[in-house]
C-alpha cells in the first residue's frame, strides 16, 4: 500500500493536501497568538497580578483565537485543493502562519475601527474599510508566500519571528508605573481614601438625619473631623473626581462632562504620592472612571474592570465581542457594586499593607446612584407596602426622567418608596466604608492611615428644585451639599467640626499637607489644615455645571450644536448666588436656613450693589477658561455608555 508523500512528509500536491493537516496547524498558529494576546494584556493592564486569573485568560483567549485560525485554516485548505495549491510545499508551517494571520487581522481590524479616544490622533484614513481591505489582500499574499517557499525551516522560521515579534511587542509596552527618586516624609502615613458616589449630606446621621442608618461614617464623625459645609463644584461624576485629583476647578482643568480624559498638564494625587514612594492603588465602580481617561495615571494597580472575568475585555476575542455588543447593550458592564469593588481593595490592603512604604487607597463606590436598586436587607429596610398601589399619587408630579431610570421606576406610584431605595443604597454604601474601616482597625493601621471619606456630589429627588432622580444640571443645594469626614492618626480633632465652607479643590492640598510633601504648583485647590485650628477657611464655595435644558432648547432650534452655556454659582455661609452665563436668564439669590439635615432654600430679594460684585465674581469664572475641552466629540462607544448610566440625553 503506497503513502501519500505529501501526507507523509508534510509535502503537497493540490487536492493530496490535507484539511486534517492544514486546520489543526491553523488552529495551533490562533492559539499561539491567544497566549501572546493574553502575555500581552496581562503585562500591560492596571490590575493587581493573579496567576489563577491569567491561565484562565490564557485557555479562554486562545481557544477562541484557535477556532478564529481553524477558520482560516479551513479557507487555506479550499484554496489548496484549486490549481494554486499544487505547489505549497509545507502545509502544517503555511497552516501557521495562515492561523497567525487571521489572528491578527482580527486584532487589527477592531484597533483599525474602534473610534479613537478626545484628544487623540488616529492614523491617517483610520476607520477607512478600503484601506483595511487593501491591508488584507497584503496579508493574504504574504501567506501564499510563505506556503510555496521551498525550504521546511525557513518556513517555520518566518512563523516563528512573528510571534516574536508579537511577544517582544507585549513586552515593549507592558505597564509600569516608576516609584519616585525621593523617600516618603519620615512617619509618612497611610492615606486611604472613599468616594461615595451621588450621596446627599441630608442622608447621613452626622448631618442630622435620624431615619436612615449611616452608622460607619457617623461613628467616624465623632472620631474625626467634620466637614459641615462640604461643597461639590460639579454634580458630575468625571469633573468632580477629576477637581479631587488635581486640586482644580472644572473650569480651571476644562472637563465640565463625563468621558473626557485629564489634561496630563496636570499631576494627579497619585502621582504626586507615588513620586514620594507611596504604594498606589485604585478600585473604582464606574465606566465613568475609566483609567484610560487618565485617572490610572501614578496607581500601581487601577481596578476598573468589571467584567465576568478581568482583563477579558482588553484581549482581542474579548475586545472584538465588545464592539459588538454596544450596539445592542452598551450598559452590560458599566458598573459593580460596592461589595465587588471593597473586596479588590480589601485583598490588596492584605498583600500589601504591610511593607515598608506607606500606601494610598482609592476606593469608589458608585451605588447610590441611580437606578436606586440596593441589595437585602436594605431594599426593604425603608419602606413597607405597595409602591404600585393606584392609590397613591405622589409620582404623578414627576417629570423630565432620564431615560436610564425608567425601567427601575415602571409602574411605581409612591415617590416614597424611590427615596426609601436611595436611603437603602446610602445605608449599604455605608456599610462598605464600615468594612474598609473595620480592616484599618483589625490590621493595626488605624493610628498610621489618613481616613478621609467623602461623597462626589448629591443628587435631586422628588421634584427638587424641579429636578427628579437626577444630578449634573444645576448647582442648589441637594445637587452640591455632600457628606466629608477625615479621621487623623491617633485620634487628633476627634469630634470636631469645620464650619467654614469647604470645596473638593481642598482634598487633594490637605492630603499634601498631611503627609508631608510639596504641593504642586498646579494646585489652586488650599489646605484645610490651617482650619483644624481655627483658622481661617474660604468666605465662599464655588461651583460651575452646564445648563443643559437650555443646551437642548437651543440645539432643537438650531442655534447650537455643542453644549455652551454654563452655570455657575457661590455658596456662602446663609444664601446661594446662581449666575447664568446665557444673557437671557436673570441671575438667583437662594436665602438658606434652618438646621441640618432640613436646610431650607428660598428665593430671596438681594440688593443692586450687591448682585452687581457677585455677578462680577461668578463672570470672572466664566471667563477664566473656555469650554473647548468639554466641547469635544466622545467616541461612539463613550457615548453609549454614558447614555446608559444617564450622563447624557438619548
Amino acid at each position: 500500500m503506497s503513502v501519500d508523500s505529501s501526507r507523509a512528509g508534510g509535502g503537497a500536491s493540490g487536492t493530496g493536501v490535507s484539511a486534517g493537516i492544514v486546520v489543526p496547524a491553523a488552529a495551533l498558529g490562533g492559539a499561539l497568538f491567544g497566549l501572546v494576546d493574553t502575555l500581552r494584556t496581562v503585562l500591560a493592564d492596571t490590575l493587581a497580578r493573579d496567576l489563577g486569573r491569567a491561565l484562565l485568560l490564557a485557555a479562554i483567549d486562545a481557544g477562541s483565537l484557535a477556532l478564529v485560525g481553524a477558520v482560516g485554516g479551513l479557507a487555506a485548505w479550499l484554496l489548496l485543493r484549486s490549481r494554486l495549491g499544487r505547489g505549497m510545499k509545507h502545509p502544517v508551517a503555511g497552516g501557521l502562519q495562515v492561523g497567525l494571520s487571521f489572528a491578527y487581522l482580527l486584532d487589527a481590524g477592531e484597533a483599525w475601527f474602534r473610534a479613537p479616544a478626545p484628544f487623540t490622533q488616529a492614523p491617517p484614513l483610520h476607520g477607512n474599510p478600503l484601506v483595511f481591505a487593501l491591508g488584507v489582500a497584503v496579508i493574504a499574499v504574504i501567506c501564499v508566500g510563505v506556503a510555496f517557499i521551498r525550504s521546511r525551516a525557513l518556513v517555520f522560521s518566518i512563523a516563528l519571528l512573528s510571534l516574536s515579534l508579537m511577544v517582544g511587542h507585549a513586552v515593549v509596552s507592558r505597564r509600569s508605573v516608576p516609584r519616585g527618586h525621593q523617600d516618603p516624609p519620615a512617619d509618612a502615613p497611610n492615606v486611604l481614601l472613599v468616594t461615595m458616589d451621588t450621596s446627599r449630606a441630608d442622608y447621613f446621621g452626622a448631618y442630622g438625619r435620624t431615619d436612615v442608618q449611616t452608622p460607619n461614617f457617623d461613628a467616624l464623625a465623632t472620631q474625626g473631623l467634620l466637614m459641615d459645609n462640604a461643597f461639590s463644584q460639579i454634580p458630575v461624576t468625571g469633573p468632580s473626581h477629576t477637581t479631587m485629583m488635581t486640586g482644580r476647578t472644572p473650569w480651571e482643568h476644562g472637563n465640565l462632562l463625563n468621558g473626557l480624559p485629564i489634561d496630563p498638564a496636570y499631576h494627579t494625587l497619585a502621582q504626586q504620592l507615588r513620586d514620594a514612594g507611596y504604594r498606589t492603588a485604585a478600585f473604582v465602580s464606574a465606566y465613568v472612571l475609566d483609567g484610560g481617561l487618565g485617572f490610572s495615571r501614578g496607581f500601581e494597580v487601577y481596578d476598573d474592570d468589571f467584567g465576568w472575568l478581568q482583563g477579558w475585555d482588553a484581549t482581542v476575542p474579548g475586545r472584538v465581542l465588545a464592539m459588538a455588543e454596544r450596539f445592542t447593550n452598551p450598559d452590560l458592564v458599566l458598573e459593580r457594586i460596592g461589595g465587588r469593588t471593597t473586596d479588590q481593595a480589601l485583598a490588596w490592603l492584605d498583600a500589601n499593607a504591610s511593607g515598608n512604604a506607606p500606601f494610598f487607597t482609592w476606593v469608589h463606590l458608585f451605588d447610590p446612584h441611580g437606578p436606586y436598586e440596593p441589595p437585602p436587607p436594605w431594599n426593604t429596610a425603608y419602606y413597607q407596602g405597595d409602591p404600585r398601589d393606584p392609590a397613591h399619587t405622589s409620582m404623578q408630579d414627576a417629570q423630565h426622567i432620564a431615560s436610564y431610570l425608567k425601567p427601575s421606576l415602571a409602574g411605581i406610584t409612591d415617590a416614597d418608596y424611590v427615596l426609601a431605595q436611595y436611603a437603602g443604597e446610602v445605608s449599604y454604601t455605608d456599610s462598605q466604608v464600615g468594612r474598609l474601616v473595620a480592616w484599618l482597625d483589625a490590621s493595626g493601621h488605624a493610628d498610621d492611615t489618613v481616613l478621609i471619606v467623602l461623597a462626589d456630589h448629591g443628587e435631586s429627588l422628588a421634584g427638587d428644585h424641579g429636578v427628579w432622580f437626577n444630578h449634573g444640571d444645576d448647582l442648589y443645594e441637594a445637587a452640591t451639599w455632600i457628606p466629608w469626614v477625615i479621621r487623623l492618626p491617633d485620634g487628633q480633632h476627634a469630634g470636631e467640626k469645620i464650619e467654614q465652607m469647604v470645596e473638593l479643590t481642598d482634598l487633594a492640598p490637605t492630603i499634601y499637607d498631611l503627609v508631608g510633601i510639596d504641593t504642586p504648583s498646579t494646585v489652586t485647590g488650599q489646605s484645610l489644615v490651617p482650619s483644624f485650628s481655627g483658622g481661617d477657611h474660604r468666605a465662599y464655595a464655588r461651583g460651575m455645571c452646564f445648563d443643559r435644558p437650555v443646551n437642548r432648547d437651543l440645539r432643537s432650534k438650531g442655534e447650537i450644536k455643542d453644549p455652551t452655556w454654563r452655570v455657575s454659582a457661590l455658596r456662602f455661609p446663609n444664601n446661594r448666588f446662581v449666575d447664568h452665563e446665557y444673557g437671557d436668564l436673570p441671575s438667583e439669590n437662594w436665602s438658606i436656613h434652618g438646621q441640618p439635615p432640613n436646610r431650607v432654600e428660598q428665593r430671596a430679594p438681594i440688593a443692586i450693589p450687591v448682585e452687581n460684585q457677585l455677578t462680577d465674581l461668578t463672570q470672572q469664572l466664566f471667563s477664566e477658561n473656555s469650554v473647548e475641552r468639554s466641547q469635544v466629540q466622545q467616541s461612539e462607544d463613550a457615548i453609549k455608555k454614558l447614555q446608559a448610566l444617564g450622563y447624557m440625553e438619548k
